[in-house]
């Protein structure tokens, strides 16, 4: 077993990783098993998807309603749902295995670029985390989870291809070449099966693409870059292929468009500033994605509402987690470019040493990953969405994690030197930085048992969702309308004995992902309508009823059901 161990490169700290990585899938695992979190439509929606790959051979390019998203997530449960039957646990198991290959990823992109017990560190960290981020690992609404393990796999595969350059040369080996070509096929695989997943990812193939460039052009000209093209026209052949052949207006960039153009127009209505944008991504948005618990009502941030005493002291926390996050990320740019200039500036690339050459290389994978989170931020910041919901759009940050190991750097580097200070403002510098490390990781401790307490509420929302549908089947209410927060969920949790289609508030046609379940409610004789208690939508029908004659009226598990005779 040790000889085996040894020549797979895996020592004590690796054995730790993994130790930690198990833990942490099992622990993820308990909390589907208990249906935490809560599902919601989106994640219905990918529900069944998933069911007409498994069962009815549909192959769809796009998540259903949003034509530039790949549902990789569907195809993954899709077996799954042979093997488990069609339910919310086989939806969700399906990510379990992405999250444990992003915390793999994120160890040794660490590893490669700081050192072994700081990479252990950051996947205990990542281990754990904030309520949010974890109900991100684990619903199925399509890209978050791939986004982790992508991102964190593209920045690894480019550092590693970089900082390997020094073997590629024209009396290279042919069993090294083949090798390192079949690495750029794995980097160009993982950026096509990510840009097809989602555009969210296109920072982190920037930045990993500038590296190539800067260290490894020689390669790419040659069968390195053609390697990486190929895998990238595989990877991303469904989003091309699509693209090849829609309509004018249609195409993925277009539809993109016109979603920023529509999230802008309320923007504009309420003539709301700049500056808002910028305080909702720095203070709301910012703490959100990156392991901040959130405490604090939108409301009680500057310029989201009406500033009190209360108010200012709630927000403080998320406010100093932001903008700290920031700082950091500066510090640690200015640690990089500090050791890079010189040697940069002292002589060009092809006189330096091999030290010197790996030193700079490294320094510039770090300055990756923190251009990877200001390009984030800052195309965040840019879109209207930043100031009208920040946190409901905050997963658009997703991509922030894969550069917590070079925010924290400046944190974790020189503490184990404390004891051998003399100085009392360089004890008290590292006493303050252990603090800081203590206070993120003693908040993402807080967020895991947070969301624990939470299993209780989340089973419960799930037992009244299988007696809703109970309820309407046994009255026969198996055509229906609902709000859009409804309808796929009932439809995926009856297996579609119950079809359902979305309409807004004044009745009108909502929000169908699936468009055939429309055509299929509209061609019913008497179809059901199944709306929240006391909604605007429940009183509207419930006027229209009384004017067309008798209907029958039934209260289930919160909701108003009306069926016309």
């Amino acid at each position: 077993m040790a000889k085996l161990l040894k020549r797979l490169r895996i020592g004590p700290y690796e054995l730790c990783m993994l130790a930690v990585v198990v833990v942490a899938t099992i622990a993820r695992l308990v909390l589907i098993s208990y249906n935490w979190p809560v599902t919601n439509s989106d994640e219905g929606n990918m529900g069944l998807l998933a069911m007409h790959v498994a069962y009815r051979g549909e192959l769809p390019i796009f998540f259903y309603g949003l034509p530039y998203m790949g549902p990789l997530e569907g195809y993954i449960a899709a077996p799954l749902f042979h093997l488990l039957g069609p339910s919310l646990f086989s939806l969700r198991v399906g990510l379990l295995p992405l999250f444990a290959l992003f915390l793999i990823s994120m160890y040794y992109l660490t590893r490669l670029l700081y050192t072994q017990k700081f990479a252990l560190a950051i996947v205990v960290l990542l281990s754990l985390g904030s309520n949010l981020i974890i109900q991100q690992q684990l619903k199925a609404v399509g890209e978050y989870p791939e986004m982790e393990l992508f991102g964190a796999l593209i920045a690894l595969l480019a550092c590693w291809l970089a900082l390997s350059s020094h073997t590629f040369s024209a009396d290279a080996t042919a069993q090294v070449k083949r090798r390192r070509a079949i690495f750029y096929g794995l980097l160009g695989l993982a950026v096509g099966v990510a840009v097809w997943v989602d555009f969210l990812i296109l920072p982190v193939v920037a930045t990993a693409g500038l590296l190539l460039v800067l260290f490894c052009r020689r390669e790419l000209r040659i069968w390195a870059g053609l390697s990486l093209v190929s895998g990238i026209i595989i990877g991303a052949f469904p989003l091309i292929l699509y693209n090849m052949s829609a309509p004018w207006g249609q195409d993925s960039l277009t539809t993109l468009y016109n979603l920023h153009r529509a999230e802008a127009l309320p923007a504009v209505a309420q003539h709301l500033p700049f500056l808002r944008q910028v305080i909702g991504t720095i203070l709301i948005s910012l703490p959100l994605e990156t392991g901040a618990n959130p405490s604090c009502a939108i409301a009680t941030f500057p310029l989201f509402g009406p500033p009190t005493s209360s108010a200012l002291q709630c927000a403080v926390f998320e406010s100093s987690w932001g903008i700290g996050f920031l700082i950091l990320g500066m510090i640690s740019a200015f640690l990089a470019v500090r050791v890079i200039g010189p040697t940069w500036r002292k002589s060009p690339a092809r006189d330096w040493t091999f030290e010197e050459r790996q030193t700079t290389i490294r320094q510039c994978a770090r300055l990756t990953l923190l251009v990877t989170a200001g390009l984030t931020i800052v195309s965040y910041m840019l879109s209207p969405v930043s100031a009208i919901i920040p946190d409901i759009t905050s997963r658009y940050l997703i991509c922030l994690l894969i550069a917590v190991p070079a925010v924290l750097w400046p944190l974790w580097s020189g503490n184990s030197r404390l004891m051998a200070l003399s100085g009392w403002r360089e004890k008290a510098l590292l006493v303050l930085k252990a603090g800081l490390l203590v206070l993120v990781a003693t908040t993402f401790l807080l967020g895991t048992v947070r969301t624990f307490a939470g299993v209780a509420a989340a089973e419960a929302a799930y037992n009244q969702e299988g007696a809703l549908v109970q309820d309407l089947l046994r009255v026969g209410a198996t055509r229906i309308y609902s709000e859009y927060w409804t309808c796929n969920r009932l439809t995926f949790r009856s297996q579609e004995q119950i079809v359902c289609s979305a309409l807004d508030e004044q009745l009108k046609p909502g929000f169908d992902r699936y468009l055939p379940y429309r055509s299929i409610v509209r061609a019913a004789a008497h179809p059901a309508y199944v709306f929240p208690l006391h909604s605007q939508q429940s009183l509207v029908v419930q006027r229209e009823l009384l004017t067309k004659g008798h209907y029958r009226h039934y209260v289930f598990e919160g909701y108003d059901v009306y069926q016309s005779d």
